[in-house]
């Protein structure tokens, strides 16, 4: 019997890693072809800028790369440290799982499990409200920058309605502040689970986020503030290299605003969340009369080096997980 389990085990995780390896190469092969005209687009506008001397920007944005992905293993670290102890290794590694399995999940949620099936404690579902928090952190300054991007967009619009600036000016400080004194005061996250009754059942997972200190909060955001420092010139230089005329500081709000409207639109899957980024970017930069191709490519390029590639390097540790791996407590 047991050994009838153990070979039902084998090939269940085989069928799984299958499963997971062919979702990816799907969802890679529409994004990128599924629209042939966009391929062809994006094709020959990298080839373009290769061609008049932009690799440079391109291949600085491929190398942030590892910064990206090394600040958020950093950030893991600290953030896993309440469940186990572990190496920046060990969390690069269960960040690019995370990545690969987010991959192909609706909002990402697939990171919460590639990243808790790298740990080996017993206890290591309580990690799923450290995973909470370091999004959390992150949030803030996707916020705290689309806000400062939005505010341009508005205020440099032909028309003015000064009571209407005003208003939304106080209202996305107050919104910046709340977040700030939530992540100070993580307290108000496990009280509002635990007191709402379709919440309840996971306050025991969302425990853990008051155990961290005031200082480790502010190591968290000050990770987190690197990181989206990190991507926002990574947008920069592919801009730049795809031929975006304008100021560094307009490429720059115009992409803090497309992170801002991008995150708070749901992302059924891979390709959804490339849609929105891409219909964010070309939105945004249009009303500063830029070439929505450029903009395309750009952020598909964007989506490629940060997601597509970590998701594939992501899958050669998710090829060799094994079924203890997969047992959690």
């Amino acid at each position: 019997m047991r050994t009838s389990t153990r070979s039902f085990q084998k090939y269940l995780l085989l069928g799984s890693k299958l499963l997971v390896g062919g979702s990816i190469f799907y969802f890679l092969f529409r994004a990128v072809f599924g629209d042939g005209f966009k391929a062809e687009v994006w094709l020959h506008n990298l080839w373009q800028a290769f061609k008049h001397g932009a690799g440079w920007p391109i291949s600085t944005a491929f190398v942030l790369i590892f910064f990206n992905w090394g600040l958020e293993a950093w950030k893991w670290k600290v953030l896993a440290a309440k469940v186990e102890s572990i190496t920046l290794g060990a969390a690069f590694k269960a960040v690019l799982v995370g990545i690969c399995l987010g991959f192909i999940t609706p909002n990402r949620l697939g990171d919460y499990a590639g990243r808790i099936i790298e740990l080996r404690t017993g206890q290591r579902l309580q990690a799923f409200g450290a995973i909470f928090l370091g999004r959390f952190c992150q949030l803030f300054w996707t916020v705290a920058g689309g806000s400062i991007g939005v505010l341009y967009f508005i205020f440099t619009s032909p028309k003015q309605y000064a009571g209407f600036y005003i208003s939304l000016t106080f209202s996305f400080l107050v919104l910046n502040f709340c977040l700030l004194i939530v992540l100070y005061h993580h307290r108000i996250i496990t009280n509002v689970v635990a007191g709402l009754p379709f919440l309840n059942r996971f306050k025991r997972y969302v425990a853990i986020v008051g155990l961290y200190t005031k200082s480790e909060i502010s190591v968290l955001l000050g990770l987190s503030g690197l990181r989206y420092g990190v991507f926002v010139l990574q947008f920069d230089l592919l801009l730049y290299a795809f031929g975006v005329q304008i100021s560094f500081w307009q490429i720059t709000l115009g992409v803090a605003s497309t992170f801002l409207l991008k995150s708070v639109v749901p992302s059924f899957t891979a390709l959804t969340d490339l849609g929105m980024r891409e219909l964010s970017a070309m939105y945004f930069f249009s009303l500063l009369q830029q070439n929505k191709a450029y903009v395309m490519s750009a952020s598909l390029s964007l989506w490629f080096l940060n997601i597509a590639l970590p998701s594939l390097w992501g899958l050669l540790f998710v090829w060799r997980l094994k079924s203890k791996n997969l047992t959690l407590s």
